[in-house]
């Protein structure tokens, strides 16, 4: 029992050695990766805490019921669904079925056909950045809708929503 006994030990010592010098060439070698490496992230990582540090908390918010952010809703959610490289038809056409008055669509889908382009962004590329702001309310909820990309001029579009919640006008602002 005493010469299986030193075997198992002798073993364990292996392993323990084995272990110990690959954890510490590891380490080596990250330690050695992570200071070549540290010139080039230094800069960035200060950079981005820098930013968060001074970033005011941003806040989406709206009211059940309230055109403006129906308006925006729909916006949000059909640039949402084209976005990406898997654009969802499905829900896009579900979107417009649900939001858009059936006049204004057919109106758009005529316009989609002449311009090659999407009508309700009245673009052929899909923004970044977009902004709802109340234009009138009276019967109906106007709003401008500023369509923003990396590159090139905004695009504004006057967006008339109905009291019952369908947007009935899509049209460029004059």
């Amino acid at each position: 029992m005493h010469g299986n006994t030193s075997g198992r030990r002798s073993l364990r010592r292996i392993a323990a050695v084995t272990a110990g010098l690959a954890l510490g060439l590891g380490l080596g070698v990250s330690a050695h990766a992570s200071q070549a490496d540290a010139p080039h992230r230094a800069p960035r990582a200060v950079a981005a805490k820098a930013q968060a540090a001074t970033a005011k908390p941003r806040t989406v918010s709206g009211r059940t019921g309230d055109a403006l952010t129906g308006i925006a809703d729909f916006y949000g959610a059909y640039i949402d669904a084209q976005n990406g490289s898997d654009p969802e038809p499905k829900l896009l056409k579900d979107l417009r079925a649900h939001y858009l008055d059936s006049a204004l669509s057919k109106k758009l889908t005529a316009w989609e056909r002449t311009n090659h382009a999407d009508g309700v962004l009245r673009a052929q590329s899909i923004p970044s950045r977009w902004t709802v702001t109340e234009k009138s309310k009276g019967d109906s909820t106007e709003a401008v809708v500023t369509l923003s990309w990396e590159h090139g001029a905004p695009v504004k579009l006057s967006v008339v929503m109905t009291p019952d919640h369908r947007i009935v006008s899509i049209s460029p602002t004059r």
